[in-house]
């Protein structure tokens, strides 16, 4: 192969949307507390770290523009209305 030669290539596409859209699991349980009357509630998901558990809510939420706040205390995750 010469110096010049290339081993890649840029081939002209363009970018398709993106999946999903604050479906899931995470925007399941954003919608399921937007329709209850709850004004806050515990959200206990085993096997998934608080963490991550409320940075997945608040992404759902704000895609979802569902007036929820998620508030995270003493490694416990919970909604609330904003």
């Amino acid at each position: 192969m010469s110096r010049s030669a290339k081993e890649y290539k840029l081939i002209p596409a363009a970018v398709p949307p993106r999946r999903g859209g604050g479906g899931g699991l995470y925007g399941q349980v954003v919608a399921d507390f937007a329709a209850s009357d709850m004004e806050s509630a515990l959200v206990e998901m085993p096997g998934r770290k608080p963490q991550a558990l409320a940075l997945g809510l608040r992404k759902a939420a704000e895609a979802k523009q569902a007036g929820v706040k998620v508030v995270s205390r003493a490694g416990r995750v919970y909604l609330k209305r904003a």
